[in-house]
């Protein structure tokens, strides 16, 4: 081979050699700024989560009391019931009933936050028939004192793995929802069924349109949190009255 010939030929090969090194070299940094990008983010992530765990268990502490105030001031106030109209004892045992189920509210979210911060669970298989209808009956009396009838389907027997307690208040604070904005004298139906995972329908008769006074933004919050711990969802359409929990079965998830 000419001389020429083969120094042409070198010359191209360590050119080439040259821009192969200079795209990987350029690979590399930018390998190394993305592994960069993602410890940043690990870091912000892992303080976003201590951060979202201090707020959940200290939310309790910095609620609670002025709760369990207005509750003690309630509960006296009924005492004197002579004094007081029905009406007004009425709406006074509904300011009761509220509280008392956000403190209830408020000790889950302080549960779920311990459970984070000790990465434990504590599930059990929980049957959500006798739940539902347990909870049902809880709420039978002030549904009619609505005027409110309801209509309870059950499927059977219907294990999920959970926290009782938390699902016990989950139910509950559906329910509690769907009766607030329940028409007076109509019908609400409560469903407990399996496809293929579990679901918790309730739906009922509403002629008012949603305003954002309608909406039980803790309510709604604690539903999703605990749904979302459990390996589930919420659904939810207000506007039309219809609330969905679904959740997987105890063994299938």
């Amino acid at each position: 081979m000419p001389l020429p010939i083969a120094a042409l030929i070198f010359t191209i090969l360590i050119v080439s050699i040259g821009i192969i090194h200079y795209r990987l070299d350029k690979r590399i940094r930018t390998v190394r700024k993305l592994e960069k990008l993602l410890a940043d983010s690990s870091r912000e992530l892992a303080s976003l989560e201590i951060l979202k765990s201090e707020f959940l268990s200290r939310i309790g502490e910095v609620l609670k009391a002025p709760l369990k105030a207005i509750e003690s001031s309630s509960n006296r106030l009924t005492a004197t019931g002579s004094d007081i109209s029905g009406k007004t004892l009425r709406d006074l045992n509904d300011l009761s009933d509220e509280v008392r189920s956000l403190i209830r509210i408020l000790g889950v979210f302080e549960e779920l936050s311990t459970e984070e911060d000790e990465g434990s669970t504590g599930a059990e298989v929980v049957e959500m028939d006798d739940i539902v209808s347990e909870i049902a009956m809880n709420i039978s009396e002030d549904a009619a004192n609505k005027m409110i009838s309801l209509s309870v389907a059950i499927c059977g027997t219907v294990p999920v793995s959970g926290r009782k307690a938390q699902l016990f208040e989950t139910v509950t604070s559906i329910l509690r929802i769907a009766l607030k904005l329940a028409e007076p004298g109509t019908v609400m139906t409560i469903q407990l069924l399996v496809e293929n995972n579990m679901e918790f329908r309730v739906s009922w008769e509403t002629k008012k349109q949603e305003t954002s006074e309608d909406q039980d933004l803790l309510g709604f919050g604690f539903v999703r949190l605990v749904a979302s711990s459990h390996g589930g969802w919420l659904s939810e359409d207000i506007a039309n009255g219809h609330i969905t929990l679904i959740l997987p079965i105890a063994g299938e998830n």
